[in-house]
């Protein structure tokens, strides 16, 4: 028995040795941590020590196994030695900031096949590549443009005055990094391109390998540097951006192909003001052909709403309130003083919305270049290829960042008023503070177009009560009911901007049927033809209204009197041409036989589909010429004749609207400023 009970001890004294190494590393590491940090890293943390657990029940088994032989010692040594090296992605954050390999190029026998004015040619042939290591500081930079431009020389680096650096962030991108650099490097004049700026963010396998298997020409300027674990976009952005020798610096996804001229109006919109942003046109790209759809959508403007969530839009102003994300140029002069990107942020999203914040507050501006085309590779289910190859650990609240740091007295709007109170803005408030940027209200107030016309700030909030039963509409899943109960039913506003034509009386509807026949000749409605343009749809809707005709509201009417009602109703694109939700960027669509279906806003009001006039008995008629009516507690469409009137109802003037109007008093903003 005594035996027994001292190899007990022994294995159990051996068992909390095994434990007591990896356990100190992690207390170790969570004690140089920060609360937001301890929170990104915590998911790692967690299966390190669920790792040790299962390598531990092996210890067991191995140690009885070979403890009599006098082995069980060294099992225990390399199985911890194991544990440890499972976990080496925590130990650069442990003993420092984050560490980069640079690896420069070196192309032996440089081989181009490919030609700027076609298609991307990709190369197989191998190249051969030298390393260099290099340790790139993930911390705020104080240093001024001098200063930064006197370390490069010191270092032997040469700052190109009106040259472009291209920094590409990737993630596990391998299929199609290689395809990238190569668009950017026959696509882009030798003397305009500084270098090519490739940041492995931690990619498995490293980038590096798939780098070598192809022939970078020489002239392409291709620099590598690596992130020995994920960080994030803005991070890698961030070592992209400090590393860059251009006088401009170009921020694209790794998924892209630029146009043949691309950085013609970029770079000239940057040397005009050293501290903006350019955004190009984005296109769709052709993912087999690597270029850009022909007859493909451009796009480029966003806004945000109190969520700090973003949606598109575009109108014929070229100034752009806050950019999507992923591809953007800047001046290093802008990057140096700006800051570069919040680097508590960890992971994805919110750095747009703070990059265009800081810009437009802190004395600079953004802009697109309308004849800049970048294409880009949109992550779609239906095509895996496009879908992203990474799961990132230590996703940080990245809005909820923006919000603590931009939004001032807005906070309150920030997710219904829950915006914690330990985040921690204190060093970029300094720098707020440095550059003087201005409150929150005067990005509102720049952009009121937006938000006061197109009623993201509406004026008054209410719910929709049929005259009829007294139900309330009430939003369902990809639709809407009607509700006995009020208190739950949903609040909504009127919205988005009113287009020239766009009902403002009643009287329109009257005026669009009235025509008077030419019996001597008939109207063309597109493929077949009429005596008049009201019998041109026969009730085919706006689909059989074309050439002589022009539909709007349920009517189809000549040219010349839909000009002359346009005239009538000519409009300074105040608000509103249709109904959205509060607090949300669903706005009513084009019915369907069970009522509006919620859709993203057009805060413009150009999309007929969210176009719904109220009328003075409260029928709400569509853009097609069907209105809503009730039955039971459906929500459905059909004739106006049958339609049910709404009233609104416990209207009252919300608090993003009070606090405009008292920042607006109170900053002295007026309809004579941008």
């Amino acid at each position: 028995m005594a035996s027994r009970k001292k190899a007990g001890a022994s294995l159990l004294e051996r068992c909390l040795l095994f434990w007591c190494p990896p356990t100190l590393f992690i207390l170790l590491k969570l004690g140089t941590l920060s609360g937001e940090e301890k929170a990104g890293e915590f998911t790692d943390l967690v299966q390190t020590l669920c790792f040790i657990f299962v390598i531990s029940i092996g210890h067991f088994v191995l140690d009885l196994t070979f403890r009599l032989q006098g082995r069980g010692l060294i099992v225990q040594l390399a199985l911890q030695l194991l544990i440890i090296a499972s976990s080496v992605d925590l130990i650069p954050s442990l003993f420092g900031s984050g560490a980069a390999n640079e690896l420069t190029n070196q192309v032996e026998a440089p081989h181009h096949s490919g030609s700027r004015k076609g298609g991307v040619a990709f190369a197989q042939t191998n190249v051969h590549v030298e390393s260099q290591s290099k340790t790139l500081a993930l911390e705020p930079s104080a240093a001024s443009e001098a200063d930064e431009h006197a370390e490069h020389a010191a270092a032997g680096l040469e700052v190109e005055p009106e040259r472009m650096s291209i920094v590409l962030p990737c993630l596990n991108e391998t299929r199609f990094v290689v395809n990238t650099v190569l668009s950017f490097c026959q696509r882009t004049p030798k003397d305009v391109l500084q270098e090519i700026i490739v940041v492995d963010d931690g990619s498995s396998p490293p980038l590096e390998g798939e780098l070598k298997k192809h022939n970078i020409p020489e002239e392409c300027r291709l620099r590598v540097l690596r992130h020995d674990k994920p960080f994030g976009l803005m991070i890698a952005k961030q070592t992209g951006g400090d590393a860059a020798l251009g006088k401009f610096v170009g921020f694209y996804d790794c998924h892209v192909a630029p146009r043949l001229g691309w950085e013609v109006e970029t770079i000239k919109l940057l040397k005009e003001q050293p501290r903006r942003l350019v955004v190009p046109m984005i296109g769709d790209l052709d993912v087999d052909k690597w270029d850009e759809k022909e007859h493909g959508a451009l796009t480029a403007k966003c806004y945000i709403n109190f969520n700090a969530d973003f949606w598109w839009y575009d109108d014929e102003s070229d100034a752009i309130p806050v950019i999507s994300g992923g591809l953007v140029a800047t001046t290093k002069y802008w990057w140096t003083l700006s800051g570069g990107y919040d680097r508590a942020m960890r992971g994805w999203g919110g750095e747009n919305t703070d990059q265009s914040l800081r810009a437009w507050l802190c004395g600079g501006d953004i802009l697109r270049a309308k004849s800049s085309v970048i294409a880009h590779m949109w992550r779609v289910t239906t095509d895996k290829r496009t879908l992203a190859k990474y799961h990132f650990q230590g996703q940080t609240d990245n809005l909820a960042r923006v919000a603590a740091m931009w939004f001032d007295e807005f906070k309150v709007k920030f997710r219904g008023g829950n915006l914690r109170s330990n985040i921690d803005v204190s060093e970029f408030m300094k720098l707020r503070e440095k550059l003087q940027c201005k409150p929150f209200a005067y990005f509102l107030h720049r952009f009121r177009r937006v938000y006061i016309k197109g009623a993201v700030i509406p004026k008054e909030v209410f719910r929709i009560k049929s005259k009829i039963s007294g139900k309330c509409i009430q939003r369902s899943g990809h639709g809407y009911k009607l509700v006995a109960d009020c208190d739950h039913a949903t609040w909504f506003q009127n919205a988005n901007q009113r287009q020239p034509g766009f009902p403002r009386e009643d009287s329109f509807f009257e005026e669009s049927r009235a025509e008077n026949p030419n019996f001597l000749q008939q109207v063309s409605c597109g493929n077949h033809k009429a005596k008049t343009c009201a019998e041109c749809p026969q009730g085919h809707g706006a689909g059989w209204c074309h050439v002589d005709c022009t539909y709007s509201f349920g009517s189809c009417m000549k040219n010349a009197k839909f000009e002359s009602l346009k005239q009538k109703t000519k409009s300074d694109l105040s608000c509103c041409s249709g109904i959205r939700e509060w607090n949300s960027m669903d706005c009513w669509d084009r019915p369907s036989r069970t009522g509006p279906s919620p859709y993203s806003c057009d805060l413009t009001g150009t999309n007929a589909n969210q176009q719904y006039y109220w009328d003075g008995q409260g029928h709400f008629r569509h853009y097609e010429g069907e209105c809503l009516r009730e039955e039971g507690d459906q929500l459905l469409v059909g004739s106006c004749d049958k339609a049910t009137g709404f009233e609104e109802s416990e209207n009252f003037e919300p608090e993003e609207m009070r606090l405009y109007r008292q920042a607006v008093e109170r900053d002295g903003l007026t309809d004579d400023m941008p």
